[in-house]
């Protein structure tokens, strides 16, 4: 980036104030003969010549400063987007500023930018305390938004901040409304230690209100379900290691919530945690004798625990056989014992009680374990009706995790099954329902059988033709996924023709335009695309996809067309999460086409774009660190982003890539060799592990590595490296690379 001090100053109205007084003559004013006025001079005038080049430190905080003026003008004019991506900038610049992180923050907020405010807030705090009230707004948003870790890190900020606020002091009201949260925040993401520090000075507000300012209404926000509350108290104290706190808090919960079987459960619990089994025993047996239904299977498992830990293990069937006598109206209890049946392979009756129970009360479970059981004892008929019937049940076979994997990938008995549902198809075609259609054609697709898996697509939709949408598109992305796009165009254009669908036909043009460019259909994968957009016009999606095919087939014009259009049209739409990874997306193609072009300002300016919203976005981090390293300017800054990258991602030989590249533009030859070897030898283990192209090493890392040998002075290993990439280069048919790389090779070194 270039700094432009001049058009920035005119922009301030500055220059032209300096000008007002300054003895330079307008362009206008006519020459009085008779009165002359000042000396012109015959001498150009000539640009002040420094006595010593800038160094990299001054040119960064000159830019950092010249960015933030203008941040501050366009805020003046009330351009707050262009003024929150100068600010961007100028934080990128200089990021131990903490005048810039202040003025991000309310502005990103302001614009509703609440994901991109969240984002610098987190390193905004790392500088120094900010507004708790926006802290606090931006940890409910993160919340909401399911990212729990760092909603309590911006809850933890607020709260450090509060300290320091004289009218927001330490154990105020709002200070313990925010531990509850915290608390529960900790809970969720099981960092124990913190939910119970929390929760522990929670409950001491609770136990004396008047020494934390709290009113009766804001008693009863905190506790909820007093009952419910506790519980949970006592459960983060417990796993916590914290067994006395524990204790109390399960006792304060039954004296607000009365329940003797909870109480006698818990403090089981607490018992066998301090390793006392024979007391936990007494305690389970009591609750069992309440009837406790309502904590799951827990309480069972437990008891086996405790049992173990007597010596007494193989007490465990027959005493769960004896309360199940006694409680046989106990869902929990009755897939307690089951599963130890499963357990110790007693598989009849595991299979009867299951099945009892999932008549009862279906759940994944019982479904599961029926799989596994099935499986394990090789009955495709049982495994069949059991599959179908759970994926009427929950809509996929995806629930059922591992067990439904491993009869795919069991050949013989996948086999079996497929051979079975055939033959009641041809016997009686309704005892094959819809859910044991669908679900032997998703094993067969899973199974790597595409033909099977078609066959059983058809018989479900002729089963349930209003599931025909659904169907098709499954089918269709499974034969993509399979690498057999031309087949999967097929099954799109079928649902496209389907008139009954045409609801859907936005979603299967998008997929045929996909499948299509696989195919390289180019042309019609454009036409399909098109198509898509024609038909949802507000789709960022299916515009990004019209780009997509024109990138993919090389018409790099149409694809830069098009991805302008899309952040032209979409980017104000600020509040949806998957827009602006569409977005985000959509900046990281065009400056790889910008690079393709030649245009290294364009490239540069859309990487910069990707991190003023995503500042932590590792990928635009090491390309833009790459550009300039590669242009041998901005090296510290590049250098400090492109560490970002490999600390993030060790592993990621292209990130090690750019890292010895810069060391090599800094001149730290050895360093550069050092990262550059890391790079290639990561690529070659990838290779021997079957991940990697066959082509090995990338020709350019092993370029970049014999250059920083022939620089490091290892003339030989130079030599033997720019060989090997002259091959990589011609196995990859980059002409213009190999020609240059064999310029090295034949130039006369010793010269």
């Amino acid at each position: 980036m270039v700094v432009r001090l001049v058009p920035l100053l005119l922009g301030l109205g500055v220059l032209p104030a300096l000008l007002a007084g300054s003895n330079i003559p307008a362009a206008s004013a006519e020459v009085d003969t008779d009165h002359p006025g000042r000396l012109i001079l015959d001498d150009p005038l000539q640009p002040l010549v420094p006595r010593r080049p800038r160094t990299e430190a001054e040119e960064d905080h000159i830019e950092s400063l010249a960015l933030f003026a203008a941040a501050r003008a366009h805020e003046l004019r009330q351009e707050y987007a262009e003024a929150l991506r100068d600010y961007q900038r100028a934080f990128r610049v200089n990021p131990q500023s903490i005048t810039i992180a202040r003025a991000i923050l309310p502005l990103a907020y302001r614009l509703k930018r609440y994901g991109e405010a969240g984002r610098y807030a987190l390193k905004a705090v790392q500088l120094e305390h900010a507004d708790p009230m926006l802290l606090r707004r931006l940890g409910v948003y993160l919340t909401e938004e399911g990212d729990w870790s760092q909603a309590v890190a911006l809850y933890e900020q607020a709260l450090a901040a509060g300290d320091h606020d004289s009218d927001n002091p330490k154990d105020s009201p709002s200070d313990i409304l925010l531990r509850m949260e915290m608390g529960r925040l900790y809970h969720l993401i099981e960092q124990y230690d913190k939910a119970a520090d929390c929760f522990s000075r929670v409950s001491d507000a609770l136990d004396h209100p008047d020494k934390f300012g709290l009113d009766e209404a804001l008693m009863k926000v905190l506790l909820g379900k007093p009952g419910l509350t506790y519980n949970l108290f006592g459960e983060c104290y417990l796993l916590a290691d914290r067994p006395d706190a524990a204790r109390a808090a399960f006792e304060k919960a039954h004296q607000l919530a009365p329940n003797q079987g909870r109480l006698d459960f818990n403090l089981a619990r607490v018992d066998a945690h301090r390793n006392e089994p024979a007391k936990a025993l007494k305690r389970l047996q009591s609750c069992f004798d309440e009837h406790l239904d309502d904590e799951g299977m827990v309480p069972y498992e437990l008891l086996g625990e405790v049992l173990e830990k007597l010596g007494r293990k193989d007490q465990w069937t027959g005493q769960l056989e004896t309360l199940r006598d006694d409680d046989p109206e106990n869902v929990p209890l009755g897939y307690a014992l089951a599963a130890r049946y499963l357990e110790t392979e007693d598989f009849q009756k595991a299979e009867s009680l299951y099945r009892e129970l999932i008549a009862k009360s279906p759940t994944l479970t019982g479904y599961r374990s029926l799989v596994d059981i099935y499986h394990k004892t090789a009955r495709p008929e049982p495994l069949l009706e059991t599959l179908g019937e759970a994926l009427m049940k929950t809509g996929s076979l995806d629930s059922l995790g591992g067990q439904a994997r491993a009869v795919a990938h069991d050949e013989p008995l996948l086999g079996r099954i497929i051979e079975t549902a055939r033959k009641r198809y041809e016997a009686d075609p309704p005892t094959l329902d819809y859910g044991m259609r669908f679900a032997v054609a998703l094993l067969a697709m899973e199974g790597k059988q595409p033909e099977v898996a078609g066959e059983f697509f058809d018989l479900a939709i002729e089963a349930d033709p209003d599931q025909a949408a659904e169907l098709l598109l499954l089918w269709g992305v499974g034969l993509l996924m399979e690498e057999r796009s031309a087949e999967a165009a097929d099954v799109f254009r079928r649902a496209i023709d389907d008139q009954e669908l045409a609801e859907d036909a936005p979603t299967f043009y998008h997929y045929l335009a996909g499948a299509l460019t696989m195919d390289d259909r180019i042309d019609e994968a454009v036409a399909a695309a098109r198509k898509a957009v024609s038909l949802k016009k507000d789709s960022a999606e299916h515009l990004s996809r019209l780009a997509w095919v024109y990138y993919y087939g090389k018409r790099n014009n149409d694809a830069i067309r098009v991805y302008r259009d899309l952040i032209k049209r979409f980017d104000s739409d600020t509040e949806s999460p998957a827009t602006r990874d569409i977005l985000r997306e959509a900046r990281l193609v065009l400056s790889n086409l910008y690079v393709l072009q030649g245009d290294l300002d364009e490239a540069e300016e859309w990487l910069e774009q990707v991190l003023d919203e995503f500042p932590d976005d590792i990928g635009a981090a090491n390309d833009l660190g790459y550009l300039w390293a590669d242009q041998g300017k901005y090296l510290h800054r590049a250098l400090r982003m492109i560490r970002f990258a490999v600390d993030a991602e060790p592993d990621n030989m292209a990130y090690r890539d750019s890292l010895g590249w810069v060391y090599y533009r800094l001149g730290r030859y050895d360093e550069a060799v050092a990262e550059l070897q890391k790079a290639v030898a990561t690529v070659a283990e990838e290779s021997e592990g079957g991940t990697s192209e066959e082509n090995g090493p990338d020709g350019v890392i092993l370029d970049h590595l014999g250059d920083a040998y022939w620089a490091a002075g290892r003339t030989d290993d130079a030599k033997d490296t720019w060989r090997r990439a002259v091959d990589a280069f011609r196995k990859n048919e980059e002409t213009e690379k190999m020609r240059a790389t064999e310029e090295k090779l034949a130039r006369d070194h010793e010269a």
